[in-house]
């Protein structure tokens, strides 16, 4: 059959012989499958929109056709870990964006903690967790928790391509093999799903015995959010126990509910039942593989399923985890309503109406989730290392503390329909919207969601000038960032180690995200360019001011930009070209506008810092790190930022391509091939000599982020292979030899320290598959 749609009918518990979808709720994605090729190529994104740079995909053929009941298969792609193996052992979360988030470990724990947005707390919880009954032809039934130590080693694998992740439980422990499949409806383009507080664990059952195989599935959980007891709710096949609260309409952040639900199929019984504790629970699954289907004045329940399959037969069963947490609250001050109560309402006792959605609909999320990462994972366009790593940092949007708001919810002032969004910088610089990082780790957020990205960057806007009562008042000059996790969208720049005031990169940076919002969707968004147009003026105002000695670029006078503990003087390559690329876009954008003087004025400022960016800062061979510090030959590796996001915006490059290609070349052969031997990324700085400068913590750091900056720099300039070895070999560290999946650092040292762990900035790595779009 076929499907109409992803909210299309379809899905289902089903028991058998062994043997497309469009989104709605915001704007198509613009590179969520595999690019065109140059800018401005023909193409078609989501849900027949036109396509901007990159969009649609280039293998031909369309999606493929999906039926219900379709078998689990997981890509060859996916990252995996054997239950057992892991130093550590965190895994792919569930949730919507801004609805909080549970992750399910690789081990089989459950972290809860960062449901309360911005928590830190890793708690495995004791209460939660899967468990398994299987009991095959005459012999004895076996009942065993999901965990690492209920399992054991070599008996069952986990697998992860975000937001769709797997365990597969092949051992021998298992007479009838399982597999399990999770995912929330993480959809690009489709802001209404992606808000969801839900996770689908999609069971399948397979019997390779030669006699009838009873198999059960139950989830136990513990509603710590003013849980009082538990009900029951039915419609049709679907059964869902309610683990309700007590009182009214919720008021705080600690007030919610969790619904488990099931589906009875032919061959399928689901079951439920509260309990005081999970040994209860747990003895009742083992007696037959079926619950008690009672309910009580507890917090703590499970809902269960049991399959009989036959001889060589399969069955597909789906359990749902949703939850109804509407308020979340800024440490001690402003409430706001989550992105979702949108469409469940603000009541806080919607999560059977989440998780009956979820059983109806799983299938079709999926199916477009999967036809998402197929136009990735099929196509030739793109390296195999970059494409499990693409889909699997995009953890970050559900665990970095994400706030979507959909209203007040303590009377502060705000735009009732305005939603504004943000995330962490990370836990350790609790800052949310981080403008110098997101400039580089906002690029899976634009390109997934771009009118997300637009809201937050207007967002920053507002902080060079606004009238809106609703928000700080202006600075002239852009913010650094929305608070913190105690003053989101109460102040701007929570962030007082620097007076990020004085910092030369800030504006720069907005310009050119306000090009990419506007000139990457189709330069057809004239509401969006008339509301940022005032402070991209302000901002390229600001900047220019800073050039104290009119040679067209801007004066550093210590530690004035992102690399927040380097001492840079006078020129420097880094900001330089930023400026040069920043005075592009806003040409381009004042031409849009009709403004030819305001265009001529940023061109002659172009003109002029093209001029001194050369003669002041080129060696023959790369660009100065500076021309007033100790030591300007070093080499920075981020020293052109400005072209890689000049080119990566289809603007004209900012230095000639031969002499870029050279400063990459530079770079490769210094700050990747002698830092580590060529397997660590790019460290920050090298001396001309070829050691790593040793002048202060971040010059020896390589940073994740702004490696990925390089790595698509260089794929823009036709250095693709030496751009793959260094891409190669950051995915190596992080979801191989280091450890470090699902908790991304900002950087790390050669003897392999790490510094801020769970990074806005490593989202990056989509800027490389966008320059793997756009390059020939």
């Amino acid at each position: 059959m076929s499907c109409d749609g992803a909210d299309g009918s379809g899905s289902s518990s089903s028991v058998a012989p062994s043997s497309s979808s469009s989104s709605d709720g915001g704007s198509a994605p613009v590179g969520a499958g595999a690019g065109q090729g140059p800018a401005g190529s023909a193409g078609s994104g989501a849900g027949g929109a036109p396509a901007a740079v990159g969009s649609g995909g280039d293998e031909g053929g369309g999606p493929p056709a999906h039926v219900p009941g379709e078998p689990i298969s997981i890509p060859a792609q996916a990252w995996s870990r054997g239950i057992t193996e892991g130093v550590y052992e965190d895994g792919a979360p569930i949730g919507g964006f801004g609805a909080g988030t549970i992750t399910w470990r690789f081990d089989g724990g459950f972290y809860k903690g960062r449901l309360d947005i911005g928590s830190s707390d890793l708690t495995v919880d004791a209460n939660a967790g899967f468990f398994m009954y299987q009991k095959a032809g005459g012999g004895a039934a076996d009942t065993r928790r999901l965990d690492k130590g209920g399992i054991g080693q070599g008996q069952a694998t986990y697998f992860s391509l975000f937001p769709r992740s797997w365990v597969d439980y092949h051992g021998a422990a298992f007479p009838c093999k399982v597999k399990v499949e999770q995912y929330s409806p993480i959809i690009p383009g489709d802001t209404k799903k992606t808000s969801y507080p839900v996770g689908v664990y999609r069971w399948e059952i397979t019997n390779p015995t030669g006699a009838p195989c009873d198999v059960a599935v139950m989830l136990t959980w513990k509603n710590d959010h003013g849980g009082s007891g538990a009900t029951v709710q039915t419609a049709g096949d679907d059964v869902g126990l309610v683990l309700a609260r007590g009182g009214g309409e919720a008021s705080s952040e600690d007030q919610g509910e969790f619904t488990l639900a099931s589906r009875n199929a032919p061959g399928v019984v689901v079951s439920y039942q509260s309990a005081d504790s999970v040994a209860a629970l747990q003895g009742e699954l083992a007696s037959d593989g079926v619950l008690a289907n009672t309910t009580g004045a507890h917090a703590l329940g499970a809902i269960a399923f049991k399959a009989t399959v036959e001889a060589g037969g399969r069955a597909i069963v789906p359990i749902v985890l949703a939850w109804d947490i509407p308020i979340t609250q800024a440490g001690s001050r402003d409430k706001w309503y989550r992105a979702y109560t949108r469409h469940f309402g603000r009541s806080g006792n919607a999560s059977w109406a989440i998780a009956a959605e979820a059983l109806a609909h799983h299938e079709p999320w999926l199916w477009a989730i999967q036809d998402w990462q197929a136009s990735v994972l099929e196509s030739a366009r793109y390296p195999e290392w970059l494409k499990g790593a693409l889909f699997n940092e995009l953890y970050y949007y559900a665990i970095a503390g994400t706030y979507w708001e959909a209203g007040a919810a303590s009377g502060q002032p705000d735009d009732p329909d305005e939603d504004m969004f943000t995330s962490l910088e990370s836990y350790i610089y609790p800052f949310y919207g981080t403008s110098d990082v997101r400039f580089y780790g906002s690029w899976a957020l634009f390109s997934l969601w771009p009118d997300i990205d637009k809201q937050e960057v207007r967002q920053f806007c507002d902080s060079v000038t606004t009238t809106r009562s609703d928000r700080p008042r202006a600075l002239g000059t852009t913010a650094h960032d929305f608070g913190d996790t105690e003053s989101v969208f109460r102040t701007w720049n929570a962030y007082t180690y620097r007076d990020s005031t004085r910092w030369k990169d800030l504006n720069s940076k907005l310009v050119l995200m306000v090009y990419r919002d506007w000139a990457l969707t189709g330069k057809t968004d004239a509401a969006f360019l008339d509301y940022c147009w005032p402070a991209v003026k302000m901002a390229m105002e600001k900047v220019k001011s800073q050039d104290g000695d009119g040679d067209g670029l801007p004066e550093s006078n210590g530690i004035d930009q992102t690399y927040d503990d380097m001492d840079l003087h006078g020129n420097t390559a880094y900001c330089g070209s930023l400026f040069l690329a920043a005075s592009e876009a806003a040409q381009e954008m004042a031409t849009a506008r009709g403004d030819a003087a305001l265009a001529s004025t940023y061109k002659a400022w172009l003109d002029l810092g093209k001029g001194g960016f050369e003669a002041k800062l080129w060696t023959g061979e790369y660009y100065k790190i500076d021309t007033g510090s100790s030591n300007t030959s070093r080499i920075m590796s981020d020293q052109l930022a400005g072209q890689w996001y000049a080119r990566a915006l289809g603007l004209p490059p900012i230095v000639d391509a031969n002499r870029a290609a050279s400063a990459f070349t530079a770079i490769y052969e210094n700050n990747f091939k002698r830092f580590d031997g060529g397997t660590r990324g790019v460290v920050n700085v090298m001396t001309a000599g070829g050691s790593v400068d040793p002048t202060s913590n971040q010059t020896r750091e390589c940073w994740v982020g702004t490696s990925w900056g390089v790595v698509a720099g260089m794929i823009q300039e036709g250095l693709a292979t030496e751009a793959g070895e260094i891409g190669e070999s950051l995915v190596n560290t992080i979801w191989n030899t280091d450890a470090l999946w699902f908790r991304t650092p900002e950087a790390w040292e050669s003897d392999g320290r790490t510094r801020a762990e769970y990074y806005m900035r490593a989202t990056t790595l989509w800027a490389a598959k966008h320059a793997y779009d756009i390059t020939p």
